[in-house]
């Protein structure tokens, strides 16, 4: 009688050890949420207008976002709210008020920023971090446009706006290199490195270059840099003004130069760029060299180049370009290539020495040296070579 009492509270105990399992996996589908309850905001533009800080959200249809074997559907896939606040998370929360359905900051990919708002960047990036649905691997651009006439912008062929430099600034880049793109977590690291300038890139919308039945389309372009000088804005500057930028890159892909000797033409693709800078001290002050290495092939030419030709005239025009974006720079007071952060990393004592004597890299402080590697393309045929197949 006692074996079968003992077992009978076996079997009991193993019950109610099953139940308890069944309950703790079953209990994950407590909090499910149902997608078509939720609004997933793909990207936030923040300007700061008469001590007010409004919010603009950009959502985008799921429909254009998955693959379709159909065509998508009609109208525009995106959707814009907008709200203000008397700060920036009072914003966003009105804007989630005004909703007919949940927001949700999950899927947040872009940060905006009009350079109206720049003197709250702090503000508002405090205040996004303080939001746990956001992460810091998100894209972040400044502007001069109206956040709201860059949230609607043209696609080619009705694509998803995720490829669109907004939510992709890599693929630009990939196909003429300029500046990295920017993250909210290389931006604060920026902010907060000592003796660094920020370049953060400005979005814009280019000019009327393409059209689809006779309408103007709006795309979207990086068309040049904003500057900040120890945590403050220090100005912008254009892509035309900026150009040095392209060889300091370590996003670096590709870059075409156009070359001209005694009228004959041709452009040079550049394939690799890479520069480091040295320091070197003449008695107690720095000087700083530039080295700048590049390699590409010619693609095209009205007549043939001597490889003398190609090489010097592809120096002489990086090194143009480096030389005017460097005094571009400290015009705005801004180090653009961050020397003074080499000595900070490198010479930490005689870089504390120097900001007690309110040191600043000057025009005569930075000598750039460029050396090019060029190869002629055996695709690439002379106007005789022509003729003899013709």
């Amino acid at each position: 009688m006692k074996v079968h009492s003992n077992l009978r509270r076996f079997l009991k105990t193993m019950k109610a050890v099953l139940a308890l399992s069944v309950m703790l996996v079953t209990g994950g589908c407590w909090d499910e949420v149902n997608l078509q309850d939720v609004s997933y905001i793909s990207a936030i533009g923040v300007d700061y207008v008469d001590n007010h800080f409004i919010v603009y959200a950009q959502m985008i249809s799921f429909g254009v976002i998955a693959k379709q074997d159909t065509a998508p559907p009609p109208g525009s896939p995106i959707w814009i709210g907008k709200h203000e606040g008397n700060t920036n998370l009072a914003a966003i929360f009105n804007l989630m008020d005004s909703s007919q359905y949940k927001l949700s900051l999950n899927h947040l990919k872009t940060v905006v920023i009009h350079e109206r708002a720049f003197n709250e960047i702090k503000q508002i990036i405090d205040s996004l971090n303080r939001l746990s649905s956001t992460r810091f691997n998100s894209f972040v651009f400044g502007t001069k446009t109206d956040i709201n006439e860059l949230f609607t912008m043209d696609m080619l062929f009705n694509k998803t706006p995720l490829t669109t430099p907004l939510y992709a600034p890599h693929i630009e880049n990939n196909q003429n290199s300029y500046i990295e793109p920017m993250t909210l977590q290389t931006l604060i690291r920026g902010a907060l490195e000592p003796a660094m300038a920020v370049k953060l890139p400005a979005l814009s919308t280019l000019p009327d270059d393409w059209e689809n039945n006779k309408k103007k389309l709006k795309f979207l372009t990086i068309d040049g840099v904003f500057l900040f000088n120890k945590k403050k804005p220090a100005g912008y500057l254009s892509r035309e003004r900026t150009k040095g930028l392209i060889w300091t890159s370590e996003a670096f892909k590709r870059s075409l130069i156009p070359v001209n000797v005694d009228g004959k033409r041709g452009s040079v693709v550049i394939d690799a760029a890479k520069s480091n800078i040295k320091v070197n001290w003449a008695d107690k002050d720095p000087e700083f060299t530039l080295k700048v290495n590049v390699s590409g092939h010619l693609i095209e030419a009205s007549s043939d180049f001597t490889d003398e030709e190609l090489k010097t005239r592809v120096e002489q025009a990086v090194q143009s370009q480096l030389e005017d974006t460097y005094l571009r720079g400290l015009a705005l007071n801004a180090d653009i290539y961050d020397l003074e952060h080499q000595l900070y990393r490198h010479h930490n004592r005689a870089w504390k020495r120097l900001v007690k004597e309110n040191w600043k890299p000057g025009p005569k402080d930075l000598a750039i040296e460029v050396k090019c590697k060029i190869t002629k393309q055996s695709e690439l045929r002379t106007k005789s070579e022509l003729e003899l197949h013709t």
